[in-house]
């Protein structure tokens, strides 16, 4: 057998489950001729601020006024000294799929590197590598999440870090959102302590890797923090949170992605993006406790409290939680996870094909949701239809022909239409969605929708309790309460609207039919 063959079986020896971590695309695009993605935290918000900050880059620095009426600055948008930012020069869909790849790839190779430390059984390693790569992640959260496992094997088994180990951590660090930050050295102190690493070199190397990071984390997210100290208020002053919505079994259940099992409606779009979780928390989460590694027990046990304690200091409404989720130490549980499959399949040997089954199930399941909307009729399932080709989502063509028609102008949209494709289509709007925005702004827009709040108490809490998203809230199409003359006093010169409204004020201009039907009126 030749050298290179021998290179070859070699790596699929090694890497034999590599593959299936992109299985989801495959299937996506085989079925619709594009990948599809998630909308709620992407499509309509972390996309189109990517695709504001790729515009800016290139020239056009008034980029951000497009939305919430030009009333917010450039640097109030995350992400901006984010290098990885940069790809939003090119096309902003291919930017959006380059970098989510690559996450997963950095990802793959980060948990595979600390997995050998557990087992030399490399289909193992391949294994839980793979599934910490198959985890739904945000791409957009940047680079912290998927090389954090890498950090943990530096800290926990170098001697001595190098000049390469301090590179990777600053580029790292500069590709990382800060209010994820704070989890990176709690999360490998927990580590170290469980797995009785906490030594005076791992210590050491804790601290090194640490100043690295936050240094550069800080130095990339230098804007937000000056946003924080120099301007305001911003909305978040008003986010209220009460003592009552804490339920210590719901926050044990939600850990575990059970709590759709206690939901009225069983059978919800929540229960079926959690469908994965459910069936590892129930199948490989119970024998924790049947493992002879007593580390890993104490380990669950430490992170168990630590998420506890951050859902209760969130619930009780610190005032610190306005402008930082404790809660999210959430998106850590995919290394938690992985460590789990890893320890308890290395003495489980049979679960490895459920094990593999798990993954497949993890890649595929998005690709149910749009699947079931297409082929299978009728599918009627609860806010079944989230997930979305960015062709679908952003509908070009219909947006063209309004942008040809406002020109410059502004516009609303009428709930349930995402104010964000208007922006992602270059029309500007007064609605938007943004988690930083003046708080004078919030409370001029909400003279629009006023009439409407007071009659829903769902929208009037959402608004102004929480307020992320600034749009026209509608509860029912058939008696709108929108006032069209204020928003037309605040600049907006027209409306969209995915029903037909009537109402004196409004003249219909235009009916598109596309992916999905479309209104345009014009603000007498």
């Amino acid at each position: 057998m030749n050298t290179e063959k021998i290179k070859f079986k070699t790596f699929i020896n090694y890497h034999f489950f590599f593959i299936f971590i992109f299985t989801g695309y495959f299937v996506s695009y085989f079925l619709f001729g594009n990948f599809t993605l998630f909308y709620i935290d992407r499509l309509d918000n972390e996309v189109v601020y990517n695709h504001i900050i790729g515009n800016f880059y290139k020239g056009d620095f008034d980029a951000v006024k497009i939305f919430f009426n030009g009333e917010t600055e450039i640097y109030w948008l995350r992400r901006l000294f984010q290098p990885y930012s940069l790809l939003y020069i090119f096309n902003t869909e291919f930017a959006y799929w380059f970098f989510d790849i690559l996450t997963k790839i950095i990802s793959y190779l980060s948990f595979y590197v600390l997995a050998k430390k557990f087992t030399k059984n490399y289909l193992l390693v391949s294994l839980s590598a793979c599934f910490y790569a198959s985890l739904n992640v945000f791409s957009v959260w940047g680079l912290l999440i998927s090389a954090f496992p890498y950090f943990v094997y530096l800290v926990t088994f170098k001697n001595e870090l190098k000049f390469k180990h301090y590179l990777i951590a600053i580029l790292v660090g500069l590709n990382s959102e800060i209010v994820y930050a704070p989890f990176f050295v709690i999360f490998i102190a927990i580590f170290l302590i469980a797995f009785d690493q906490f030594k005076n070199k791992n210590l050491k190397n804790l601290v090194k890797l640490s100043i690295v990071f936050y240094s550069f984390v800080i130095l990339s997210n230098a804007n937000i923090l000056y946003a924080f100290l120099f301007d305001g208020p911003f909305h978040r002053e008003e986010i209220e949170r009460t003592a009552v919505d804490f339920d210590l079994k719901q926050t044990i259940t939600g850990l575990f992605y059970l709590t759709s099992l206690l939901r009225d409606k069983f059978f919800t779009y929540e229960l079926a993006k959690e469908i994965p979780y459910i069936f590892y928390s129930l199948v490989f989460f119970p024998l924790i406790f049947f493992s002879k590694n007593r580390k890993l027990i104490k380990f669950i046990l430490i992170c168990l409290i630590l998420g506890i304690f951050s859902s209760f200091i969130f619930h009780y409404d610190f005032y610190f939680t306005k402008y930082w989720n404790p809660s999210y130490y959430g998106i850590y549980k995919i290394f938690i996870y992985s460590i789990i499959l890893l320890i308890v399949v290395k003495e489980f040997r049979k679960l490895i094909p459920y094990s593999f089954i798990l993954i497949i199930i993890f890649q595929i399941n998005s690709n149910f949701v749009p699947f079931a909307k297409k082929y299978i009729k009728p599918f009627k399932v609860e806010n079944f239809r989230n997930y979305y080709t960015f062709e679908e989502y952003y509908l070009k063509n219909s947006y063209l022909k309004i942008k040809n028609i406002v020109r410059n102008q502004k516009v609303i949209s009428l709930w349930p239409v995402d104010p964000m494709v208007a922006v992602m289509n270059g029309i500007y709007t007064l609605d938007g969605e943004h988690n930083l925005y003046p708080l004078s702004y919030k409370r001029k827009f909400y003279k629009i929708i006023k009439n409407e709040l007071d009659n829903d108490l769902k929208f009037s809490n959402y608004y102004l309790k929480w307020g992320h998203r600034v749009y026209a809230f509608v509860a029912d199409p058939k008696n709108i309460k929108i006032d069209f003359q204020e928003a037309k006093k605040q600049g907006a010169n027209f409306v969209i609207s995915k029903y037909i409204v009537d109402n004196k004020n409004l003249e219909k201009i235009i009916e598109i039919k596309d992916v999905e039907t479309l209104y345009l009126y014009k603000i007498n």
